[in-house]
């Protein structure tokens, strides 16, 4: 007994710095992280974001942070990790500051991947705006269909981008690289294939109306008789011709 009390007093120090290293990184954490939020907010990062699309997809995400929010977070509990780690390690408690360790590692890369996630979709963004423009000015059909095919393209290669940055394994890239193109492709296939349907469908209607005057007009056509005053076939005709050019 008295030699728990002896560890808990030679412990209790320990325990309670870990715990004022806890309040006071929590403290700070929401300091900094409510300072980025407020100069991304003054830099524009939210109207940028709502521009890409991001915006909407958090609200379709039922997130009620925006983007700016969203970062500001993300920095927060990085800060809180940091101090987590510290407690622990004024404990003692090296496992917990190890795992923490290798969340906070992780922590950049994941920032560095949203920024190349929200720079794809602000690009697919523009893409679609400039396809819609490009091919409604052109009279192409289905201009909504191309438009949205181009932003799926560049935002796939957006998200196959962020994997590989937050260190996905090479496998599963190809993997996700390989589907995104499949997806395209397809895409573009229908596309064309929903798009060109009314064309291809004039096309023939044209030639059949053409070899049906072609039909009318041989059907049509009149026959010369021969001396008994029956028709002759247009081959007996010609067979006929050539042996009078031929008697002169």
């Amino acid at each position: 007994m008295d030699a728990m009390i002896t560890a808990f007093l030679q412990a209790l120090p320990s325990i309670v710095g870990a715990l004022l290293l806890l309040v006071i990184g929590w403290i700070v954490a929401g300091i900094v992280g409510g300072l980025v939020t407020k100069l991304l907010r003054k830099v524009g990062l939210d109207t940028i974001a709502a521009k890409a699309g991001i915006t909407a997809f958090l609200q379709r995400a039922r997130m009620k942070l925006d983007a700016a929010g969203l970062v500001g977070g993300i920095i927060t509990w990085y800060v809180r990790l940091i101090f987590v780690i510290m407690a622990a390690n004024a404990v003692g408690i090296t496992a917990v500051s190890t795992v923490l360790g290798q969340i906070i590692a992780f922590i950049p890369n994941l920032l560095v991947a949203l920024l190349i996630l929200g720079a794809f979709a602000w690009l697919a963004g523009v893409t679609r705006n400039l396809v819609t423009g490009a091919t409604q000015s052109a009279g192409v059909q289905n201009s909504g269909a191309l438009a949205t095919l181009a932003y799926a393209t560049v935002l796939g290669f957006g998200i196959v981008a962020a994997a590989s940055q937050i260190g996905v394994a090479a496998t599963l890239i190809n993997i996700l690289f390989t589907g995104v193109v499949a997806a395209v492709a397809l895409a573009f296939a229908l596309a064309f294939g929903l798009g060109g349907r009314e064309e291809a469908a004039k096309v023939l209607r044209e030639w059949r109306g053409q070899a049906t005057d072609v039909m009318e007009r041989v059907e049509t056509a009149p026959t010369p008789a021969r001396g008994d005053g029956k028709p002759d076939s247009l081959i007996e005709e010609r067979m006929r011709r050539d042996q009078l050019s031929r008697q002169s």
